[in-house]
């Protein structure tokens, strides 16, 4: 923090003005430049430098202009450059001896320049981060008793540039699934697909995890390594001895000998799960591309592309008229105008019982003829008057509860069944009441929590008899 309280106060103008993007980059081609030059330019060199930058386009910085400002008509290429002066970025040096003025870069503002250039070309690095340099870090301190503790220090700081950029990557993914939405044409999309998602994902970036440098070849081998290091006494005294002779105290080396291997293993298991979530990300990104290249592709001769184009011609200006075309053609009521299945499907509470009881699923076998007449005995074998006398001479209140009179025969069941299939008609003296409830399990019989209540418009059974 101290350092950063040394910087002049100007220095944070070029971030605040509104030709920023203008000075930073003279700043890069100077910088560029001063790279390869002895570390120092002429202020000549400079000038011609940012004017050849800035030849094929009109730049205008006269918003920062102020009143110490002595020439107004000196040229952009002179004023840029007595601007990045004055903001503290470049510093004049006076060769008298030479007659000229040379211009260096501070210290403080080359990190500054390396960071906006990392911005720019954020692959330029990536040739570096690779999970063998921290496999080699960890094997060479493991196996070269000489080494000090600047291998480790070395695979830390890799763990931690290969977690950054794969975080990266997939906070990034959030700016492809917005790409999709963008695209109205299929010629469009797929040229976002190929070329921005696949060079920069897969071909720049991700396949440093997936081609020959793969992060599950090393993964076991690192940790395998770091779990002997830590237990290897002799090692780490070795290391004692020599940091010891540096003038360093032992609870300082021990502590920062633990601290290191920790945060490796921590950065290695972040790898693992950031992977995984990118491979997620990965997988919903190509099927939501796919989905989108379905919808653009589909037209007028399929029944989802009429769907689209009337719903995208609906959404415009002439709705109101749209509307009113289609309620006037349209028959919903009428199953078979786009479809042969029907627009709406009737749930009744039929189904929505047999939902609810557990039966043992079983293929289907022909009845016999003894059976077919079973079953036609069951169904005529109760009347009406029974079923509701059933329900009704079980209410207390107006409600019966299933859970309250346990079904203990089969006759009981049957009638439960018969009369669940009753309450739903329109002669029905009573109903059940909605709503989701527990099963009740009693012996071989189970069967859901149903409430009955009577229906106030119904005579009760005993008043008609």
């Amino acid at each position: 923090m101290k350092e950063i309280l040394k910087l002049p106060q100007q220095f944070w103008s070029v971030f605040s003005s509104r030709n920023r993007y203008i000075y930073m980059e003279a700043l890069l081609t100077i910088y560029d430049e001063y790279l390869y030059n002895d570390y120092f330019l002429t202020k000549e060199t400079c000038i011609q430098l940012i004017a050849e930058c800035f030849s094929d386009r009109i730049v205008d910085i006269s918003a920062d202009d102020e009143e110490q400002d002595v020439d107004k008509m000196e040229p952009m290429a002179t004023k840029i450059l007595n601007r990045l002066i004055r903001f503290s970025w470049l510093k004049k040096v006076e060769d008298y001896s030479a007659f000229k003025s040379n211009i260096i870069i501070p210290d403080y503002a080359s990190h500054f320049i390396e960071t906006i250039k990392r911005l720019l070309n954020p692959n330029e690095d990536d040739k570096d981060l690779y999970i063998q340099n921290v496999y080699t870090n960890i094997y060479s301190f493991y196996h070269d008793t000489k080494a000090g503790m600047e291998l480790l220090k070395a695979a830390r700081t890799n763990t931690t540039r290969l977690n950054r950029s794969l975080q990266d990557m997939l906070h990034n993914m959030d700016q492809f699934f917005g790409a999709l939405l963008e695209k109205d044409n299929y010629e469009d999309l797929l040229l976002e697909h190929l070329n921005v998602y696949v060079e920069t994902i897969v071909n720049k970036k991700y396949s440093l995890l997936k081609t020959s440098d793969n992060f599950y070849i090393y993964k076991n081998d690192i940790k395998k390594l770091l779990r002997v290091i830590s237990e290897d006494e002799n090692r780490l005294v070795m290391l004692k001895n020599r940091m010891m002779a540096e003038g360093r105290k032992v609870e300082d080396i021990e502590a920062e000998f633990a601290d290191i291997i920790y945060e490796i293993e921590r950065g290695i298991i972040n790898m693992e799960k950031r992977i995984s979530h990118i491979d997620t990300e990965h997988s919903k990104y190509i099927k939501a591309t796919v989905g989108r290249l379905e919808y653009l592709l589909s037209s007028d001769d399929s029944l989802q592309g009429n769907v689209i184009a009337l719903l995208n011609l609906m959404s415009g200006k002439q709705e109101n008229k749209l509307y009113s075309k289609v309620s006037n053609t349209f028959l919903i009521n009428d199953p078979t105008v786009i479809t042969p299945d029907s627009f709406y499907k009737k749930r009744g509470r039929r189904r929505q019982f047999e939902d609810t009881v557990e039966t043992e699923v079983e293929t289907e076998e022909e009845l016999s003829k003894e059976d077919i007449l079973r079953i036609n005995r069951n169904k005529s074998r109760y009347s009406k008057s029974q079923i509701e006398a059933f329900i009704l001479d079980r209410m207390k209140g107006g409600s019966f509860e299933t859970k309250e009179h346990p079904i203990e025969t089969d006759e009981d069941f049957e009638l439960l069944i018969l009369a669940y299939d009753y309450s739903i008609r329109r002669t029905s003296p009573f109903h059940v009441v909605p709503g989701e409830r527990g099963i009740i399990t009693n012996g071989k019989y189970t069967y859901p929590e149903l409430v009955f209540e009577r229906n106030s418009s119904k005579p009760d059974i005993a008043e008609v008899e």
